[in-house]
């Protein structure tokens, strides 16, 4: 959107409140905040109103938006997998909780199935999805319907929970399933993400590194393993070479500063973080364990239901 300059309009006249965004393919959608039938010259009118000069157009359809917030029972059911609008309706918010859900179903989803069609995981991976992700569509309703904009559309019922700031919603959400270990029920649903500190079930921390890189730039691909401590390095090139899988270990190789940033930002002195394809810590250790080999090796078997 940046790249082809502002594509969305919030409309504030006399007698017309509206919101105006283009498809960027010359179809433009005009949405009243109003819930008046218009006639097809009162819908031309106000049409004009709204660009603020008769410029030519010619209206390819129109229709009535209503509000909804539904929520799958499940997201999955043998094979059949729901995300995005599928598994959530929700309204638009200034958080973004419906289009930041959809991403972040999708995101939770193709790592885990990629893992099984590739046969480094097992199938009970994919159960992590539905545990992980319905709940965190619930959330996402809750928050949606307990801000006071939304909250009269409830129709006299009433949802009975604080109100999250917008970003402990985006980036401090907890994910429980077996494949993270350490989310535990007494732990809120979402908080700021500066109060976690590499709590597994939450995104991996931002911290900037060198030359403008940041810590998130580490994950993407596989697990990844975290550390100060430079005896991780052979004890995941260890766990590694037994379970056929590669697990670089990052953080090491950083001057001690930085360092010292980066065992605050996970909450690791002498231990590690595994970190997830999709960027949520999976696992965490604050000290070194004594049999480290065989510890990260059960946590990162269980992470990722490996055979």
């Amino acid at each position: 959107m940046l790249a082809k300059g502002v594509q969305q309009f919030e409309i504030q006249q006399e007698g017309l409140q509206a919101f105006l965004t283009s498809y960027g393919d010359s179809r433009w959608v005009l949405m009243f905040y109003d819930d008046k039938d218009r006639s097809d010259p009162e819908l031309a009118e106000a049409i004009r109103q709204a660009l603020g000069q008769d410029l030519p157009f010619e209206i390819l359809t129109k229709g009535r938006w209503q509000l909804a917030g539904l929520i799958a029972r499940h997201y999955q059911q043998g094979r059949v997998f729901l995300a995005g609008d599928a598994a959530h309706q929700l309204p638009p918010t200034r958080g973004g909780f419906g289009a930041n859900t959809g991403i972040e179903d999708a995101f939770n989803l193709c790592w885990k199935l990629a893992w099984v069609l590739k046969g480094h995981s097992a199938e009970t991976l994919l159960d992590s999805y539905d545990a992980e992700r319905q709940p965190i569509g619930w959330l996402r309703y809750q928050q949606t319907f307990v801000r006071p904009d939304y909250a009269k559309h409830l129709k006299g019922q009433a949802l009975d929970c604080p109100v999250l700031s917008d970003q402990a919603m985006e980036f401090g959400q907890l994910h429980r399933s077996g494949a993270v270990l350490g989310a535990g029920a007494e732990l809120p649903a979402a908080r700021h993400p500066s109060h976690w500190a590499g709590q597994p079930g939450v995104r991996a921390p931002h911290l900037w590194l060198a030359q403008g890189q940041s810590s998130l730039d580490w994950f993407g691909d596989g697990f990844v393993l975290v550390a100060k401590d430079e005896r991780w390095r052979d004890i995941a090139a260890t766990v590694a070479l037994r379970l056929g899988l590669p697990l670089p270990c990052v953080g090491t190789e950083l001057d001690l500063p930085t360092q010292e940033r980066l065992g605050e930002a996970f909450g690791i002195d002498s231990g590690a973080a595994l970190v997830r394809p999709d960027g949520i810590v999976a696992w965490r250790v604050p000290q070194m364990p004594a049999d480290a080999v065989r510890v990260l090796g059960q946590a990162w078997a269980q992470a990722a239901s490996l055979h």
